[in-house]
């Protein structure tokens, strides 16, 4: 059973997390000002609300995927700085799974700005 005390130490162990990848990794700072200025473009545009829903979704999404992409590159560090192809390929799918939530972001803000363009 979760006790309240386990529920904090998961909680602090989560937000040390959010820090870790603030403080050491670019691209998650870029992708949290990329989610933030979409997500002003939806105050703008007002679209339809299962749109602004699905579009945060995939906010979320992106966000998700640096932290793990993010994860991965720690543990390939900690494992050998020197070029391993295994691990190599591990950050480079890492990459890719970032890369695909942006593409959907992308798609996403697509629409929107198409619907709020249509008489």
């Amino acid at each position: 059973m979760l006790s309240p005390k386990r529920i904090i130490k998961a909680f602090t162990y989560s937000m040390k997390g959010y820090k870790s990848a603030l403080e050491t990794e670019s691209a998650f700072r870029d992708n949290l000002i990329l989610v933030s200025l979409a997500q002003l473009i939806c105050l703008l545009l007002q679209p339809a609300w299962f749109l602004w829903l699905l579009f945060l979704a995939c906010h979320i999404l992106l966000i998700v995927c640096e932290l793990f992409n993010t994860a991965i590159e720690y543990l390939a560090d900690q494992i050998s700085l020197e070029h391993h192809d295994l691990l190599g390929r591990a950050k480079d799918v890492g990459s890719a799974a970032v890369f695909s939530a942006l593409f959907l972001n992308a798609g996403t803000l697509a629409v929107i700005v198409w619907q709020f363009f249509q008489p």
